[in-house]
């Protein structure tokens, strides 16, 4: 069981590693402190007999209550004996309430032991102009709780102006490029979110949604789940189905590029990576080297051989990575987007030939020659809207003036009866 004095030394060594802040804290300098202190009081021994934690101690009423199921309380200091016991209590009653109020006691004093050690963990780490109003001429700090100078100092913290909330919401757009991967990006928009609440500029789970779904889109690092995102209904595309979903590819990438032998930034790496030389080309390599050293007791003219042969293998082999390199640029700066050609029944007629013209003018009797489908191409029935038969990619915006990179099926068709 954790002691009061643990306690104290707990949060004394904290102190001594954090760097002091300088000047004015900020909103986010503030928060540095709570990065701090609330990993601590969550893993001290609190409240054995209830659902209570000591991060009650700097969270908010709400952010305490929605984690923890009810509003913290500062706990009564209790009686030095349990005046619940009656005079005519069993002894194993009695033993049990002892023993209970025995807990009671020494949780009351972990409570203001790590109450004590918090505030003072927060006075030392912001200099002492910005807390001084708080200064009682008899009892100094003393009766100052780490609530009440982390209120105050919220108070007059910079970074928290209405253009400084508008501009958080612009750089998370921008989160996924600076992350790791998708567990920090994930925290890194739940912290925007918990400051833009203090801040009094709440952002919904919708919003939220909007900004990393579409981040992660443009990525490209995660088709599957992509594609897997799109094929929920409206209602199933939650805040917290995202994150399970976009956590699950993350971990499947990772796995696949560390089996390829991958490394670097698994988040938003875009490199092409390190070329490996195809198996035949090393074993080629390692027997030309052994082959030298081997020669190198022979006659000048056998090594010349040598040397000349590993020299074209080199020559070979630069070569080859040249190649790579550029097949892999040239994959980087190309999107490929499939179509499927509509299938097309040859209509088989008897009797005299017609001309390419008198062909052209029978389709333009069953096809409108200003209709276009993403899937089926120009000269159809339908247009992109309309289709009933679309293929995995189609776009239902697009037209013959702009068709969005779709089927050039019939392209060119004016120029059939020529």
């Amino acid at each position: 069981m954790t002691t009061p004095d643990e306690v104290t030394a707990l949060f004394a060594e904290a102190s001594e590693s954090f760097s002091r802040i300088s000047g004015q804290p900020s909103d986010d300098a503030i928060n540095e402190i709570l990065l701090v202190v609330r990993p601590l009081l969550h893993i001290i021994e609190y409240d054995m007999t209830g659902p209570n934690n000591l991060v009650g101690l700097v969270d908010s009423v709400t952010a305490y209550t929605t984690t923890w199921g009810q509003a913290w309380v500062n706990p009564p200091r209790p009686a030095a004996y349990d005046p619940n016991i009656q005079d005519g209590a069993t002894r194993v009653v009695q033993n049990r309430m002892e023993a209970a109020h025995r807990v009671l006691i020494a949780d009351h004093a972990i409570y203001l032991a790590a109450e004590k050690a918090v505030a003072k963990f927060i006075r030392d780490a912001v200099e002492e102009t910005y807390y001084k109003d708080l200064e009682d001429i008899v009892t100094f700090y003393n009766r100052v709780s780490a609530q009440a100078l982390l209120t105050h100092l919220r108070l007059n913290c910079g970074g928290m102006e209405p253009e400084d909330l508008v501009k958080l919401q612009t750089a998370m757009n921008s989160y996924y490029d600076d992350c790791e991967g998708v567990p920090e990006y994930i925290n890194k928009l739940e912290k925007a979110r918990i400051k833009l609440d203090r801040g009094g500029l709440p952002m919904s789970d919708p919003q939220v949604l909007a900004i990393a779904s579409a981040s992660v889109y443009a990525s490209q690092h995660f088709i599957r789940a992509n594609d897997d995102w799109q094929r929920l209904t409206p209602a199933g595309r939650t805040w917290a189905a995202w994150k399970t979903m976009y956590l699950q590819a993350h971990r499947d990438r990772a796995r696949l590029i560390q089996a390829q032998g991958g490394g670097g930034n698994i988040g938003n790496a875009n490199s092409a990576g390190s070329f490996t030389l195809p198996p035949s080309s090393a074993s080629r390599i390692n027997e030309y080297l052994d082959n030298i050293a081997n020669a190198a007791t022979q006659d000048s003219s056998q090594m010349q051989l040598l040397i000349n042969s590993n020299n074209t293998l080199i020559e070979q082999n630069r070569k080859l990575m040249s190649d790579l390199a550029a097949l892999t640029r040239r994959v980087n700066d190309t999107t490929i987007t499939p179509t499927i050609a509509p299938t097309i029944t040859p209509i088989i007629t008897s009797g005299t030939p017609r001309t390419p013209a008198q062909l052209l003018a029978k389709r333009l009797l069953k096809y409108d020659p200003n209709l276009y489908c993403y899937t089926h191409g120009f000269l159809v029935r339908h247009n992109s809207d309309a289709c009933t038969k679309p293929n995995a990619t189609h776009k239902r915006d697009a037209t013959k003036a702009d068709t969005k990179g779709g089927s050039e099926w019939n392209k060119g068709w004016e120029l059939a009866g020529n």
